[in-house]
């Protein structure tokens, strides 16, 4: 079977997942496993690179993927479980684009998946469901300013905040030791990361957004595959601008595993948002 996608050299030692599904010893559940992970990763990765950065942040952190037979049992969809509180995040037309997605990729390996579905995960809950209520009902459960959707499981949590990965937290701390450390109480900022919002003509989920001296700021960080959708973030740049944001920067991926240079990456965006007219 020949396919579009890029392929692992010969020499990797991983192999892809049209390779894994070609071992006869796979039972009917792992190969339904293994699709429906496939499913998943090429969905993403796809639209990751087509610059549709939002959604791809959505689909990774959906926290079970399988597949299941439809009602009438001819076919198989792709069933996407995510957390209760989150599942407002798909809308009727983000699940329709997932279908669109999800057909031109299972058509490519001739998987025979073509439909798409998201329902709520189910709490783990035991006898102590009544503590576990009242935890919660006093806000003892990881979330962000817009109940943002949380990774399973949490790694990277600080201050009853979730990042999605280290550097996002990395980048946090340096903010949050400005916060309280170096600026003065009655001059201090404001930190929220991840936070769900709506500009013109799409929604949008900024890294950062700072509050400083009257004025609000967007920190993005920068991925591997920024410079193929330049174009795209200066477009956005622009309806950010034009929505009231006063100051918007980027943190190259290679600071943050250089504390001085991200120092310093952080230091001038204060500075420069405290300027901004």
């Amino acid at each position: 079977m020949t396919n579009d996608f890029a392929r692992p050299s010969a020499s990797s030692r991983t192999l892809s997942y049209e390779e894994m599904l070609r071992d006869k010893d796979l039972s009917g559940e792992e190969r339904d496993a293994l699709i429906a992970e496939m499913l998943m990763a090429y969905m993403s990765v796809l639209l990751v690179r087509r610059g549709d950065a939002a959604t791809a942040r959505l689909m990774l952190q959906v926290e079970r993927w399988l597949l299941e037979w439809d009602s009438d049992g001819h076919e198989q969809d792709l069933v996407l479980e995510v957390d209760p509180a989150n599942k407002q995040h798909f809308t009727d037309d983000l699940i329709e684009q997932l279908k669109g997605l999800c057909k031109e990729v299972s058509n490519r390996f001739n998987l025979g998946v073509s439909w798409v579905w998201v329902r709520e995960t189910l709490p783990v809950v035991g006898p102590g469901w009544r503590e576990l209520v009242q935890r919660e009902l006093h806000g003892e459960r990881p979330t962000n300013q817009a109940r943002r959707i949380q990774p399973a499981p949490r790694r990277w949590l600080e201050d009853n905040l979730a990042f999605t990965n280290e550097g996002e937290q990395r980048v946090y701390q340096l903010l949050k030791h400005r916060q309280e450390n170096v600026l003065s109480a009655e001059e201090t900022i404001a930190i929220f990361p991840l936070p769900n919002g709506r500009i013109a003509q799409r929604t949008w989920e900024p890294d950062f957004l700072v509050t400083y001296k009257g004025r609000a700021g967007i920190l993005e960080i920068d991925g591997p595959h920024h410079n193929a959708r330049r174009a795209l973030d200066v477009t956005r740049e622009h309806l950010m601008h034009d929505s009231g944001i006063a100051y918007v920067d980027r943190v190259p991926v290679e600071a943050l595993e250089d504390r001085a240079e991200l120092e310093q990456v952080i230091d001038r965006f204060l500075r420069r948002l405290a300027e901004a007219r």
